[in-house]
């Protein structure tokens, strides 16, 4: 996806005039899909806020303030410009090598060049994380190389703290989380030296919730995410307090606390509805149907998984559509359809199994044993526990999961397996997924 230049999301905040009818039209489509232009028009926005405020800017970039930042803008425009010649032939490359070192070279050193990157690094961080942290590091050596100050209002602050969030998001994923926490610290410690910080502050704040939900440090990460959400509203940022809200639900299922996470996911459903968005509405009806399954309202749950169905086979993403038919699989399953509930959960095993989404694939496995216990289907459960083994050891996956795996295999061969060891091997499997070094622990045999 190309990026609206940053000179004209500046004049566009200022005043859409300056852009035209048609380019302000452009300009508010692509943003409403481009969260890294959406960010750069949000920085612009509050700064033309603060422009009233002779407190703010007067002191940093003088009394004739706006004039300044136009010409900021324009020095912007000619930086971007720049970069994206002198960068194109690397980013092209895709490879970590072209970007060491970089902010040795003199003409790297600008904020055009941060600019690129972190958009970059941005843009395939989901797809590419590792590739995300080579551009992203990128970024931070540069960012740090510029003197404090290089632009008016502290502006190379924001460079900072854009280039140490992009890390962060990129060791997010990767699973390197304390190292994804040491960046988000660089990044908020640099936002708060920008007068107009709430924004930079409040996306730190989200990320770092993400990153203490998948420690399962939950009780700080409700502390956190509720921090980003009171930071998004302050803003009039619905769209990010929604995301916000949204990780605050799923921190309160996650500590099994399904009613409290009913009451926020429908805020989000009649927030989807009242915009007229049609993923934030699916998403928040999957959600609400795995809360009403887990509380035993069927009924309810087979509602909200249907209408999300309908909207995910709509707008996708697939995965999500296979994630719904699993939980519509599981509302058979809690209704006592046992045969019915096992068929559907080979299907969704299976299309787990074909894009390489072994840990789903495993759960919705355990689901199929779950109904074949009560079904006493024992020799199935034996041959399906088998291949669910050789699966993870053909995935070469890591000790802790082999061994829930292989625990699992034998208790089926050994007429051992329960509802309890299934249990046992879910939970572990889930956090293993977060946690990789998490080492399995049998239940008690008490308990089998």
């Amino acid at each position: 996806m190309s990026h609206i230049p940053e000179n004209e999301i500046a004049l566009y905040a200022f005043d859409p005039a300056e852009v035209g009818s048609a380019r302000s039209a452009e300009i508010r489509r692509h943003t409403a899909d481009c969260p890294n232009c959406l960010s750069t028009l949000d920085f612009y926005s509050i700064a033309e806020e603060d422009l009233a405020d002779a407190d703010v800017w007067e002191p940093i970039a003088g009394s004739g303030t706006l004039e300044s930042l136009r010409v900021h803008a324009e020095r912007v425009a000619a930086e971007d410009a720049e970069a994206e010649e002198l960068l194109a032939p690397l980013l092209a490359a895709t490879m970590a090598a072209a970007w060491t070192n970089i902010q040795l070279q003199p003409e790297f050193l600008t904020g055009g060049v941060v600019r690129r990157l972190t958009a970059q690094a941005h843009e395939v961080c989901e797809g590419e994380p590792l590739q995300a942290l080579a551009l992203a590091e990128a970024a931070v050596s540069v960012a740090e190389s510029l003197a404090d100050d290089t632009y008016p209002a502290k502006a190379v602050y924001d460079l900072r703290g854009t280039a140490w969030k992009e890390r962060a998001n990129a060791l997010l994923l990767l699973g390197q989380f304390n190292d994804a926490l040491d960046s988000l610290s660089r990044a908020e410690q640099a936002y708060r030296s920008i007068p107009s910080s709430a924004l930079g502050l409040s996306i730190v704040a989200f990320v770092r919730a993400t990153v203490l939900y998948q420690q399962q440090r939950l009780q700080e990460a409700t502390a956190t995410a509720e921090l980003a959400e009171r930071g998004f509203a302050h803003l009039g940022d619905d769209r990010r307090r929604m995301s916000a809200l949204y990780l605050h639900a799923s921190i309160k299922y996650e500590a099994q606390d399904p009613a409290g996470a009913v009451a926020l996911y429908r805020q989000i459903l009649d927030y989807g509805e009242l915009v007229h968005d049609t993923r934030w509405i699916a998403r928040a009806a999957y959600a609400l149907g795995n809360c009403e399954v887990d509380l035993g309202n069927v009924a309810e749950a087979a509602m909200h998984f249907h209408q999300a169905l309908v909207l995910f086979r709509e707008v996708g993403p697939s995965t999500d559509r296979v994630r719904t038919e699993w939980g519509l699989a599981r509302v058979l399953l809690q209704s006592g359809r046992h045969a019915e509930a096992a068929r559907r959960l080979r299907g969704v095993v299976s299309e787990y199994e074909t894009r390489g989404m072994i840990t789903d694939a495993a759960l919705a496995g355990l689901d199929i044993a779950d109904a074949l216990l009560v079904t006493g289907d024992t020799a199935e459960i034996v041959e399906l526990t088998a291949r669910l083994f050789r699966v993870f050891q053909d995935a070469g996956m890591v000790t802790g999961t082999l061994t829930a795996m292989a625990y699992l295999k034998e208790a089926a061969a050994g007429g051992t397996l329960t509802p309890v060891v299934l249990q046992t091997v879910r939970t572990f499997l889930r956090r293993a997924e977060r946690q990789p070094e998490l080492l399995f622990a049998p239940p008690p045999s008490d308990f089998r």
